[in-house]
């Protein structure tokens, strides 16, 4: 499976993206995805986590309002994108 169609199937199923996203580092997330079959390295699962909006560093100031209380938004767990009602605009996963 190539990076794409690792990006599209952690896109369109909730349930894996969900499990992914529980996962805090990418030794953890690289068991996984050779566990379920995917033929990645530790390059690959950096470069989905980039296309998927992974990032660190400090928080925008959007996102620090969010954190303190400062607004209601709700952002994605899976790339950090805002969510418009219950989908992420970024990536279209299901926010709760």
């Amino acid at each position: 499976m190539n990076i794409n169609q690792i990006i599209e199937k952690l896109t369109t199923d909730k349930e894996l993206s969900e499990k992914y996203a529980a996962f805090s580092d990418i030794d953890e997330i690289l068991t996984q995805a050779k566990a379920d079959g995917f033929d990645v390295t530790r390059e690959d699962v950096e470069t989905v986590l980039g296309k998927l909006g992974g990032k660190s560093g400090e928080l925008s100031e959007e996102e620090l309002a969010v954190v303190a209380g400062g607004n209601d938004r709700k952002y994605c767990s899976m790339c950090g994108g805002l969510a418009d009602g219950f989908k992420c605009t970024k990536c279209g996963f299901v926010v709760l």
